[in-house]
């Protein structure tokens, strides 16, 4: 794979990393210099709160959020009680905005559809979701197929996925803010290949393939594409 072109592929500026850190907001220790995060919400109390309906309420409202700021999704999970989304954004800042207007609208919603479980004594969402930062081209190879392996396995067991973004994959159907041409200019891999990778090979054989992935990006694309100053 040749060196990507920061400027085509991202449009951000070309910027030096410092630091990895997985990101609690309410520790106070986000790594606010990345490029890539992958965001858990939680339920307050490990609930459930998601259904078919509240699930893709809530992915409706973060892909409009996501528009209207410029973030880029490129995996999404809804599951029972959490949820797990891997984005593109243009800074920490907008991103956290957009996640604190998506789950202002996800917790009135959920309490106006079920009053009597979810009263406003009752907390829904933990007050801040997790960010944790990417910082190579294996780690976001990978963490698509863990979000992949959080759905089937429990689809598996028989239980019931509110959302997964993968459907899109095998339709090569991309709405706002997703975006199809990403994933050729990130993995070489086409969204199809990229779900039959993730639907056929085990999480090992996938760990595989990120870190020869990792091998062919220099340290200065690496840095060009997944860090940026704040």
């Amino acid at each position: 794979m040749s060196v990507l072109s920061h400027e085509n592929l991202l449009r951000k500026p070309v910027v030096q990393g410092i630091r990895e850190n997985i990101g609690r907001a309410s520790m106070g220790n986000i790594d606010k210099t990345g490029c890539f995060y992958h965001v858990i919400t939680k339920s307050f109390d490990g609930g459930t709160i998601f259904r078919q309906d509240t699930g893709e309420y809530r992915h409706t409202m973060l892909c409009r959020q996501c528009s209207e700021h410029g973030i880029t999704i490129l995996f999404s999970v809804t599951m029972l009680n959490h949820t797990h989304d891997v984005l593109l954004v243009p800074d920490w800042d907008t991103l956290a905005e957009a996640y604190r207007v998506t789950n202002q609208a996800v917790t009135r919603t959920i309490r106006r559809r079920n009053q009597r479980h979810f009263s406003k004594e009752v907390r829904i969402l933990r007050r801040y979701p997790t960010y944790v930062v990417i910082r190579d081209i294996g780690t976001l190879f990978y963490e698509g197929k863990y979000l992949y392996d959080n759905a089937a396995c429990m689809k598996a067991d028989g239980k019931y996925v509110p959302h997964t973004c993968y459907w899109m994959f095998e339709r090569n159907y991309f709405p706002s803010p997703y975006d199809e041409k990403i994933y050729p200019r990130l993995f070489g891999l086409s969204p199809k290949e990229i779900l039959d990778m993730y639907s056929t090979r085990t999480a090992e054989e996938v760990m595989q393939y990120a870190l020869r992935l990792s091998r062919t990006w220099s340290p200065e694309a690496t840095r060009a594409v997944f860090y940026r100053n704040t």
